[in-house]
């Protein structure tokens, strides 16, 4: 979770994916009426301003948003040969965020000028001279009080309450939505009762439904640079070459140099596995492209034991997403006490059909681990433990208070992100999502947003 102003668009990667059309098409399907393609569209664009040239006059994209979107000011020399790799390999360079999502591409990111643009650098800061906006910093929400429509929060040990003359809206992410709710005594009612906490409205779907983006590392790759790009510009973001005194004074003065890539991701694909249907345009991989090893064993996520650390090698990497997860896990109370992180159980690979899908992609990785050793190399067992090895969470929760319609005994929150059997409460955040988007969720979230203030406006006449 993020404790700040802008939430995890403040330190997450900067990423701009949208994710695939046929997400947001399901969602309608699954009984969510005005959540297809079609109709969220609208709610990318309305944030968007677009500041990459080609892209400028695309039916897809917009200008003259709030949240900024450009490429990363500068590119690594081996992010072109990495593109030029995707195409060797059969794929199209396209915009991810356009008609067709299968393909390479340059990232689209969130930033300004080259630098993060947060949320609360996007929106907050334009209304901060609001009259009626108040924001309370170093803040944590204790309880909902939905019957009078209060909301209990501590600011350091000082207990507040504030009254909302019209609605709440819940907005603390996948994690601590539904936290707040259950503590607030919405939730699964047999829970609720093991907790001591008095029921106010039984929602077996809350917290329920938790789905994640899983990530294998590993795969990192030791390079001589070609012969024609021996200069003083580095060829990968090794930082022997691109921490130095030269280029901090270009970062910092000129504002320019190599210090304003984003070396984890200058680059992605969206692929096929063999299990996805090529003919559909809905990948089931996403390849993250690094123009770093930062360490032979994965060590862009974390340290393997007995690796070579190469912080100063020309190096790369190709990290794999998988996209649409079958597994799902679940979140439940530790504790009455919201200050108390509550239990995360994820699930990954609860379902063989996740694992089987990273596997393919682990195989490019042709040194084997001593983790694995006990089971024959190269045999899918092996890259089955691999996989297990070098996974990791990217960050992207989602799917606890899953939105649907009434008939379904597990969604939280109809189509209009209000809360069932609940007057005066919503649930705005990654928490909604039925199922996870085919990409990164910052933002589909602010989208989500979009199209929440569109509906709170509209049903309360303020526009």
């Amino acid at each position: 979770m993020s404790k700040v102003l802008g939430g995890c668009s403040v330190l997450n990667a900067m990423l701009y994916v949208r994710g695939n059309r046929k997400d947001y098409d399901e969602w309608e399907q699954l009984g969510n009426p005005g959540w297809d393609y079609k109709s969220v569209l609208p709610y990318f664009k309305k944030s968007e301003d677009i500041r990459i040239e080609e892209l400028k006059n695309s039916p897809y994209h917009n200008t003259g948003g709030h949240l900024t979107v450009e490429h990363f000011r500068y590119r690594t020399p081996i992010t072109n040969y990495l593109i030029k790799a995707g195409q060797d390999m059969g794929y199209d360079i396209v915009d991810i965020n356009g008609p067709t999502q299968t393909g390479f591409t340059f990232s689209q990111a969130t930033i300004r000028n080259g630098l993060r643009c947060s949320t609360a650098k996007a929106f907050l800061r334009s209304a901060s001279k609001r009259t009626n906006l108040h924001v309370s910093v170093l803040s944590t929400a204790e309880k909902i009080l939905v019957r009078i429509g209060d909301v209990q929060f501590r600011v350091g040990s000082k207990l507040h309450k504030v009254n909302a003359n019209r609605e709440i809206i819940l907005s603390a992410g996948a994690i601590q939505s539904p936290q707040l709710l259950m503590v607030s005594g919405i939730g699964p009612k047999d829970h609720l009762k093991e907790m001591g906490i008095p029921l106010v409205q039984d929602a077996p779907g809350v917290g329920e439904n938790l789905q994640d983006h899983v990530i294998i590392g590993g795969m990192n790759y030791l390079i001589d640079p070609p012969k024609d790009c021996m200069n003083n510009e580095p060829f990968t973001f090794n930082l022997l070459q691109t921490i130095t005194p030269y280029t901090i004074t270009e970062f910092a003065v000129n504002h320019t140099g190599t210090l304003y890539s984003m070396p984890y991701c200058e680059a992605m694909g969206f692929i096929n596995s063999k299990y996805a249907d090529e003919s559909a345009d809905y990948p089931d991989l996403h390849i993250a492209l690094a123009s770093t090893g930062d360490h032979m064993g994965g060590g862009v996520f974390m340290k393997r034991p007995g690796k070579e650390i190469i912080p100063y090698a020309d190096a790369y990497g190709a990290i794999s997403y998988l996209l649409r997860p079958r597994s799902k896990g679940y979140i439940k109370l530790r504790s009455r006490n919201v200050h108390r992180h509550p239990i995360i159980v994820a699930n990954y690979f609860q379902d063989p059909h996740d694992l089987n899908v990273l596997q393919l992609n682990a195989r490019a990785d042709l040194n084997s681990i001593p983790q694995c050793l006990s089971l024959p190399f190269p045999s899918d067992d092996y890259w089955r433990c691999y996989v297990r090895f070098y996974s990791m969470s990217i960050f992207h929760q989602s799917g606890t208070c899953k939105m649907g319609p009434a008939a379904d005994p597990m969604a939280v929150v109809d189509s209009r992100l209000k809360v069932y059997g609940i007057s005066g409460l919503r649930v705005v955040d990654a928490s909604i999502m039925p199922n996870i988007v085919s990409g990164n969720t910052n933002a589909p979230t602010i989208m989500i947003a979009e199209k929440a203030a569109d509906m709170i406006t509209k049903e309360w006449k303020m526009c």
